[in-house]
């Protein structure tokens, strides 16, 4: 009776077990099931996805910036082939690995890659360039040992040429890897990290022109990366070519004269605005930053005492000294201060109250007309007009010619300077502007800042009888196809409110500046020149000599602008190099002028 009562539990317990069983392996079905439902149907997409990209690369394919033209059509900047290393940030899995074999071949740091890759905005699947412009026989090493480098590829990209090194770096300027702050930019909200941007200069200014469109390439890779076939292929579009009005002749010839000088020189047409030669020493070779810099490199170049980044035409700022004096000299005569015939005696100093300002001729100049004056660039002569004008007056003068204010040349990073007023101290420094500081201004001394730009703006303003040109530097842009994209002719902003009889007077005080004056130095055989020079005090050190001035005299072709920092008397340092900058363009010109003749 037992045992069968034992079967018969042990058979239930029997048919329990197997259809708990057959219950569990519903449930196991059932949830293969879902999960086959799950991955095929709910995410089968995007896994069908994951697979294609698996398989295909999309590699950009850089486009060709535009190349960079002479007013004489003489290349200066191009692009060459260069070949750099990329990942494929979604077939990398061990980082370190690939840089350990890497580094034995390139020098590279590991977490520069993953900085680099958190840093830019771009497709896992798209290839991120870390390694620019390889050597060849690293090329052969990498390509040796390709099956080291998986999620890695060999791209030939085009790199900036500059063919002459450092002529006009500054106002050519680099280009190099947009930044994250970039990325952030208006203007650059369409591009990606790893692109290549103007970062200065001609190069950041015409950026848009320059860019051209980039280009894709689909391949189909095998397992261990390598390209078995290409799918499709959109190829690139060059950017638009950039003529400039640089004489780049000119241009050598200048850079010449200031190597062993730091400072700044313009030189331009008067009549047209056309920029011929632009220089800021010292400079820099911008082939250097093609390659990729390393943070060492990019701070031995950022902190050189030197400051070689800087374009001094346009971002530093010096007082005037004696230039300033004919804006004195224009308000004066326009205000009726003086007239043509008034003197002012020189004993060599004036007294203002108990304080003495000092003339740089120790004896004085006697009594002084204002042509005189201009041309022996008397101190007390300008004391006393600059006093009788008073702040405001001068403050209006100088203004009117450009000071204070940003010309607006076509280079970023252009700076205003500073042109003082009562109500600039007075929030400012929190003080009450001194008769003192008029007599000081008067002579281009004091709180006046300018850069040579706007000094170089006032002598073209000048020279052209008040007639104010936009200060450029391309002549025209034209697409791939030679169709003109936009050309820049000779652009009339305003006419300066100033007389013809007043720019008649300065005019006459400048040509004798040259021939009799501070200016003797800048005179030569070939053409009449006007100028002025002057004497800036540097607290910093020894002062700045400036010169300015135009030729021919009597109807300006060609407007030069020289500062030498430190350079102490702008009648020494600063004459000299302008009277061989003026005789350096006549002969081109004339040369010029024959081999037309000829041909």
């Amino acid at each position: 009776m037992f045992n069968q009562k034992s079967k018969k539990i042990g058979k239930e317990v029997t048919k329990k077990r197997l259809n708990d069983l057959f219950i569990l392996i519903t449930l196991c079905f059932v949830v293969i099931l879902i999960n086959l439902w799950y991955l095929q149907i709910i995410k089968g997409k995007e896994f069908e996805q994951r697979a294609i990209n698996n398989c295909i690369r999309s590699l950009v394919e850089e486009a060709p910036r535009g190349e960079v033209y002479d007013e004489q059509g003489r290349l200066l900047v191009t692009n060459r082939p260069a070949v750099n290393f990329s990942i494929i940030p979604a077939e990398v899995s061990d980082y370190k690995s690939l840089v350990d074999d890497l580094s034995t071949i390139v020098p590279i740091d590991s977490s520069n890659i993953v900085e680099k890759i958190r840093s830019k905005r771009l497709n896992p699947f798209q290839a991120l360039t870390i390694k620019r412009d390889l050597e060849k026989d690293k090329i052969v090493l990498i390509e040796e040992q390709k099956y080291k480098f998986k999620g890695t590829l060999l791209t030939v990209q085009p790199e900036r040429k500059y063919l002459y090194q450092n002529l006009a770096a500054h106002m050519l300027g680099y280009v190099n890897e947009i930044s994250e702050e970039e990325l952030k930019i208006p203007t650059f909200n369409h591009l990606t990290g790893g692109d290549v941007i103007g970062k200065v200069g001609l190069e950041r200014y015409y950026d848009s022109y320059l860019r051209g469109e980039k280009g894709n390439k689909e391949v189909e890779v095998d397992a261990l990366g390598r390209e078995v076939t290409t799918i499709r292929v959109l190829k690139p579009i060059a950017g638009n070519d950039i003529y400039l009005t640089l004489n780049s002749e000119l241009q050598q010839f200048i850079e010449k004269q200031m190597f062993d000088k730091n400072g700044a020189v313009i030189v331009s047409e008067p009549f047209t605005g056309r920029i011929l030669a632009m220089d800021s020493h010292p400079d820099y070779n911008p082939n250097i930053f093609t390659e990729q810099l390393t943070v060492t490199q990019w701070q031995e170049i950022a902190q050189n005492k030197d400051n070689v980044l800087n374009n001094r035409n346009i971002q530093s700022v010096y007082p005037p000294g004696s230039v300033f004096k004919l804006i004195t000299a224009i308000a004066a005569l326009e205000e009726g201060v003086v007239n043509k015939n008034s003197k002012v005696y020189c004993p060599g100093y004036y007294q203002l109250g108990n304080l003495l300002f000092k003339c740089w001729k120790e004896h004085g100049h006697g009594n002084q007309a204002i042509v005189e004056a201009i041309a022996n660039s008397c101190n007390v002569f300008f004391y006393t007009i600059g006093q009788k004008l008073g702040i405001d007056k001068l403050n209006y003068y100088a203004s009117l010619m450009g000071f204070g204010e940003k010309i607006g040349i076509d280079l970023p990073g252009e700076q205003e300077g500073l042109l003082p007023s009562e109500d600039w101290k007075r929030k400012t420094i929190n003080e009450q502007w001194y008769p003192g500081d008029t007599v000081n201004l008067s002579i281009g001394q004091g709180f006046l800042l300018v850069t040579p730009l706007q000094i170089h703006n006032m002598l073209c303003l000048i020279a052209n009888d008040g007639l104010y040109l936009r200060l450029h530097n391309v002549e025209k842009i034209i697409s791939q196809s030679g169709e003109i994209i936009r050309e820049f002719k000779p652009e009339l902003i305003k006419k300066i409110d100033i007389s013809q009889e007043t720019f008649r007077i300065i005019k006459e005080g400048m040509k004798k500046v040259v021939e009799s004056g501070t200016g003797r130095l800048a005179n030569i055989e070939e053409v009449k020149i006007a100028g002025k020079t002057g004497t800036a005090q540097n607290p910093q050190g020894e002062n700045h000599a400036w010169f300015i001035g135009f030729a021919p005299y009597d109807k300006p072709e060609i407007c030069v602008t020289i500062l030498v920092e430190n350079g102490g008397d702008g009648s020494a340092a600063a004459a000299p190099v302008a009277a061989k900058i003026i005789q350096k363009y006549f002969q081109l010109k004339n040369n010029k002028i024959v081999k037309n003749e000829q041909f």
